[in-house]
């Protein structure tokens, strides 16, 4: 089966595709195959901070979005199960001011604003 390129992105050749899976090339890019929606429900806060690295690597002329950020945040993340461990526990002690990145010394409260589905706006950090 062959992925059509769309108009902003190609796709690569996808080799085989069943009820299971997919087969892909393995010296593909890997940002130019199909996409999978990932169904994930996280805290506000890590919501925010994913916003707030993409405006930064946007400020650096990244040009990106949430999903490709969260992807390439993935594709680098360690294997190691002992690092992974300690990336949870950390994650679990971890409080707001730790995850947010704007939160100012001394606030007790900051505010984090919702969005609905789609591209964010550029907003303030």
């Amino acid at each position: 089966m062959y992925i059509a390129p769309t108009s902003t992105r190609r796709e690569v050749r996808v080799l085989a595709d069943d009820d299971r899976g997919v087969r892909l090339e393995a010296d593909s890019k890997a940002h130019l195959t199909p996409s999978k929606q990932a169904a994930i429900m996280w805290p506000l806060p890590a919501d925010r901070r994913l916003d707030q690295l993409v405006e930064l690597a946007n400020e650096a002329g990244a040009g990106t979005r949430r999903n490709e950020l969260a992807a390439a945040l993935v594709a680098d993340a360690t294997t190691s199960a002992e690092e992974l461990l300690q990336l949870v526990l950390a994650w679990r002690r971890a409080l707001v001011r730790d995850v947010v990145i704007d939160v100012r010394p001394g606030d007790d409260v900051t505010y984090l604003p919702r969005y609905g589905p789609g591209r964010r706006r550029r907003s303030n950090r």
